[in-house]
């Protein structure tokens, strides 16, 4: 492909792609606070219709990671179809893997998984000609976007799935009750950061070497250049410069925003996994 040209835009799958039995469930699984309500119990397979999208690529990772943006990318890229079946498309992933509707099975699809949250096990599904793309981020900037820029249900069931299970204090399980009798925001977004970030350690032994590949979000957006062409070869598909241009270059230093406080309780309950985690991530350029 010519670095001369913009990457091809591609169809999207509307509500109208929808046969008409299912589209009811598009209205009434229309927001996540429905879908958790209605779909996500315990022993419904939130991974069930995985099988009827070959080759499709997953992504994910801690939320407030930069998994929307990549996924974006990738979905607007050559070869794959974008979904706009709802307001939300990661919602509209989470709809059709769960088999509620079905999406045109003769099309590339790049989901985004975030939502599998204490699910991840659901990965193992993935058959030999799909792909996950899990992606990391510092948390100071995970953290920070969790207290200032989420709504307090989105917390409260990462919360749920990936920190509570974490902790022994009866205070930390408290979570109906405010500060200090139960948990704190900064202690609910530290502990789901370290709950699932962590993941990836498990995940990677479900998964062959080649269905998985670990992104560090700062470096793709420090050197686009450098990682992008990694990214986009491992997702099989070809590369073009202009692709850099996609990659949101937003402020970094969020760190610096942070109290002393709120810094060494993300460095006491965050970092570590972070920094454990962050050595699985793949090296630019690399085969």
């Amino acid at each position: 492909m010519s670095s001369e040209t913009n990457p091809e835009p591609r169809p999207k799958i509307t509500a109208a792609c929808i046969p008409g039995t299912q589209r009811f469930l598009l209205d009434r699984y229309r927001t996540w606070r429905r879908f958790h309500r209605g779909v996500r119990k315990p022993g419904l397979p939130l991974l069930k219709s995985l099988p009827r999208y070959a080759r499709c690529v997953l992504v994910a990772g801690c939320q407030r990671s930069g998994t929307t943006m990549l996924t974006r990318l990738l979905a607007g890229s050559p070869g794959f179809t974008r979904l706009a079946l709802t307001v939300d498309d990661e919602l509209d992933a989470a709809l059709a893997l769960a088999g509620l509707i079905d999406l045109p099975p003769d099309r590339r699809y790049c989901f985004q998984t975030t939502y599998l949250n204490e699910c991840f096990g659901d990965y193992a599904q993935l058959s030999v000609s799909q792909r996950l793309i899990w992606v990391l981020r510092n948390p100071y900037s995970v953290v920070y976007s969790m207290l200032h820029n989420w709504d307090r249900f989105a917390l409260n069931e990462l919360y749920a799935g990936c920190g509570m299970p974490l902790v022994d204090s009866a205070r930390l399980r408290r979570t109906r009750l405010p500060w200090p009798f139960g948990p704190s925001r900064m202690e609910k977004a530290c502990f789901s950061y370290h709950g699932k970030v962590a993941q990836i350690l498990s995940i990677r032994r479900l998964l062959r070497p080649e269905q998985l590949l670990v992104v560090d979000y700062d470096k793709l957006v420090a050197a686009p250049d450098a990682w992008l062409p990694r990214i986009l070869a491992f997702a099989d598909v070809p590369y073009d410069a202009l692709y850099a241009r996609q990659v949101q270059r937003g402020p970094n230093r969020k760190a610096d925003r942070l109290s002393r406080r709120a810094r060494r309780r993300i460095e006491r309950l965050a970092w570590p996994t972070y920094r454990d985690c962050a050595a699985l991530a793949a090296a630019p350029g690399a085969g």
